[in-house]
């Protein structure tokens, strides 16, 4: 009996903090409160500092923060990678391409049903995958939040196949001002570009609806 009470108070607590998120206006005041509440959800504990607990929160909103239009657009552009085997690096709570999942937010990795494998990470560190095992790699959103770039470029030139493509997308408008507080990369079109390139790919780039579109082949070695 005790024992079901103290599970439904913690389910209490992860409600009342997923409405409070949800509702969430950026307020100094409604900081102080999910944070205090976070505290009490083992998935959110030490939001918002604590990367982990930011993005397991960030899971629960990326409906209302990517649009089903844009969402359909990317899609549609990713559209040719269908059919290999896809790393998706960041995937989040969605892959737009079937993929092998890889984040380091557990929440993300469980609302996200695209993914045909999961892989909890930390993309700061070495990717767990032999040389050569994918066809393509897909970064949705993501680069702007990783501090180890250049060597996260390398062992994506490792991971991919010869010929392989490796896919990047972002926000040519920058991050919002919410998640822009995990923001350590931020750097032109142009200067994405060369940054592949040095990395050992040839560049195609081009901007569609305010998107950034960069889609890398690994040069032949």
């Amino acid at each position: 009996m005790v024992f079901k009470k103290s599970v439904r108070k913690v389910i209490d607590v992860e409600n009342e903090f997923l409405v409070e998120l949800l509702g969430f206006q950026y307020g100094e005041e409604n900081v102080a409160r999910l944070r205090e509440l976070s505290g009490k959800v083992a998935w959110a504990r030490g939001w918002p500092q604590d990367d982990r607990a930011f993005w397991n929160a960030e899971a629960f909103m990326w409906r209302h923060k990517i649009e089903k239009k844009m969402r359909e657009m990317i899609s549609e552009e990713l559209a040719g990678l269908e059919g290999g085997r896809n790393l998706d690096i960041g995937c989040g709570a969605f892959s737009y391409v079937r993929s092998v999942g890889f984040d380091m937010s557990e929440k993300m990795l469980q609302f996200n049903e695209r993914c045909v494998e999961r892989v909890q990470g930390d993309l700061g560190e070495r990717l767990l995958f032999v040389e050569g095992e994918f066809d393509s790699v897909t970064a949705v959103f993501v680069l702007n939040y990783v501090t180890k770039i250049r060597e996260l470029l390398q062992e994506i030139w490792r991971v991919l196949k010869q010929g392989g493509m490796f896919v990047v997308v972002l926000s040519g408008r920058g991050v919002n001002g919410w998640q822009g507080q995990k923001e350590v990369n931020r750097f032109s079109f142009l200067q994405w570009g060369e940054m592949l390139e040095s990395a050992g790919f040839e560049v195609e780039r081009y901007e569609k609806e305010g998107l950034w579109f960069l889609k890398a082949k690994k040069r032949l070695g």
